[in-house]
């Protein structure tokens, strides 16, 4: 099996599903992917005030162009528990996520302060053990901003697949759609980094695969038909 990176979203949406208490659902060991995290998280709560009721899975709370497109609850349900199972979902305030950990909403980004680091350094801090330990020798499929990329520092035989997307020959910006759509083929199709030149969604077809190291580029090219 691959584990999947997805994005964390700044937007989240007010749809709050569970009418509980974080604490109270850590207590029951429920919605928790990374436990161990949990006194780190506490303190942020905490020192940020963060109001910790009521609670939504992170496939409903985050509301940025990937999870819309996503679509998460629609998908059919072998495909939902396999992103749920593989898919880390890094957060400034809980570190890293589950697709289904219920979250409150909050407003924090990688360049907030704390303990004086930004929660961007202190994340990639804390978390390079659990990383080592979770993705060493193992595949990730890698569908994160630069920004999130600098976070998690993976173990340097971790094998990650990284792509890029061209619309009438030019580098789509702004890519979230496109990682939804191609992460979604990938669990649907069952496709190994093997045989990744099939991916295919819409009209984007995979154009080239580069080797670099312990990375595997993936470039898509499409004729800019649909997005």
């Amino acid at each position: 099996m691959a584990f999947y990176l997805l994005p964390w979203s700044k937007g989240q949406t007010k749809m709050d599903l569970v009418r509980r208490d974080l604490y109270e659902v850590w207590g029951e060991g429920e919605g928790n992917r990374f436990p161990e995290l949990n006194p780190l998280r506490s303190g942020l709560l905490k020192h940020f005030r963060v109001q910790t009721s009521p609670l939504a899975p992170v496939f409903r709370r985050y509301k940025s162009k990937f999870w819309e497109e996503l679509s998460f609850w629609a998908l059919p349900s072998k495909v939902q528990k396999e992103i749920a199972e593989w898919g880390l979902v890094p957060s400034p305030l809980f570190g890293l996520l589950g697709v289904s950990d219920l979250i409150p909403r909050y407003e924090l980004g990688w360049k907030d302060t704390y303990e004086g680091k930004t929660l961007k350094n202190f994340w990639r801090e804390h978390l390079r053990g659990l990383l080592g330990s979770l993705l060493e020798g193992e595949v990730v499929y890698d569908f994160l901003s630069s920004e999130e990329r600098d976070v998690l520092e993976l173990p340097e035989n971790t094998r990650r697949v990284l792509f890029e997307y061209y619309r009438k020959g030019k580098r789509v910006v702004n890519p979230l759609p496109h990682r939804a759509y191609t992460l979604r083929y990938i669990v649907e199709m069952k496709v190994t980094p093997e045989d990744v030149e099939r991916i295919n969604f819409l009209d984007y077809r995979v154009k080239d695969v580069r080797e670099e190291g312990r990375e595997l580029r993936v470039v898509l090219h499409s004729e800019g038909r649909y997005i």
